[in-house]
């Protein structure tokens, strides 16, 4: 048994080793003496050590196993002169004493094999977690509300819009007042319609809004402050303005921006349900009522008022006096000449007094 314990057998198979735990299949047999010390207080005893599977085995001289050590957790707790001491953990008291240098190589290059492509593992799945996460984030913020809002305004109908619109009509009224509504100034209002709207399902309403001249709402509305019939001499200036949010309105529809302001989890939800929330709605009329003018662009609002038979000027010269921001209104101006008034004047007085009752 002494002679068999000073010979290191060492069979090596010629294959090559491209996954962690194939470096063990190099090695048929490997075995060599060690000095076991199983506690802190105990007499170190001398051990056959041998591979196992993705272990260490540590028998006696009649080849009983006495314990196994995990190749994966072994730690080597020091070297000196040739003679590696292991543990089979970082806060372990076992030790295990090695001089033989072909077993040494041998786990060294094992827990080599073994170490390396877990830690590259781990930070692969670390990588990738932070790139997908990444991903969603920049989805979830750059792309999804925007596409969900556009494929919800797609989605919804003509009568759902228009009942989203008048939901939001009481939302509007906290910061406006009612609209405006009397008997003679009703088919008015309808003739305004005909002649700015077309065939295009548009509503128009009169009423006070305050700092503001105009807004749209989901369904087709348009609000136009009673300033504009009251304070103005010319039918023309409310039907630049109620142009004005129908050129906003079809450069971005307000059940668009209703959803996208919603956020994704609220458009989801109406998607599923059919509902909008009364939060919802009010945050929503709030920013209506609150942002700041939006122009159209000068070419695609100079393109309605050609297509209604209306001069631009009007509406230039109400909205900038000074036609420092509206020159190009006034020198574009599509309609020159005589063209067919919108309103008789017992028409235009009928309108101006809608608000009176």
């Amino acid at each position: 048994m002494a002679d068999f314990r000073s010979i290191v057998h060492a069979i090596i198979r010629p294959q090559k080793v491209n996954r962690a735990m194939t470096a063990l299949d190099k090695f048929e047999r490997l075995e060599s003496l060690g000095l076991w010390k199983e506690t802190a207080s105990s007499q170190k005893k001398e051990v056959i050590v041998s591979f196992g599977k993705a272990s260490l085995v540590l028998s006696d001289n009649k080849d009983t196993p006495l314990t196994h050590w995990a190749l994966s957790a072994l730690e080597i707790n020091s070297v000196e002169d040739g003679h590696f001491i292991y543990a089979p953990s970082k806060d372990g008291f076992e030790t295990l004493e090695i001089s033989d240098p072909t077993m040494n190589r041998a786990i060294g290059k094992i827990r080599k094999q073994i170490r390396k492509p877990k830690s590259h593992r781990g930070r692969i799945r670390l990588l990738s977690a932070g790139v997908i996460v990444l991903c969603l984030s920049l989805m979830a913020t750059l792309w999804l509300p925007d596409a969900l809002a556009d494929y919800t305004l797609r989605a919804v109908n003509g009568a759902k819009a228009r009942e989203i619109g008048a939901k939001l009509m009481p939302h509007i009224n906290q910061y406006a007042g009612r609209p405006c509504n009397s008997y003679a100034a009703t088919p008015v209002i309808r003739k305004l319609e005909d002649r700015l709207f077309g065939t295009n399902d548009n509503t128009l309403f009169i009423s006070d809004l305050g700092a503001r001249y105009s807004t749209h709402l989901p369904g087709g509305i348009i609000l136009a402050n009673r300033v504009l019939v009251e304070d103005f001499t010319q039918a023309e200036v409310i039907a630049g303005f109620v142009l004005m949010e129908k050129a906003l309105q079809e450069r971005n529809p307000a059940l668009r921006s209703l959803f996208r302001q919603a956020g994704p989890i609220a458009t989801l939800s109406f998607l599923v349900t059919g509902h909008i929330e009364e939060a919802v709605l009010a945050n929503f009329a709030k920013h209506l009522m609150t942002a700041p003018l939006v122009r159209p662009d000068t070419e695609n609002i100079l393109s309605l008022f050609q297509a209604a038979n209306i001069p631009s000027t009007p509406f230039a010269k109400a909205l900038d006096n000074q036609l420092i921001t509206t020159k190009a209104l006034v020198d574009n101006n599509p309609v020159k000449g005589t063209y067919k008034p919108l309103l008789t004047d017992p028409q235009w007085l009928a309108l101006q007094s809608i608000c009176e009752n």
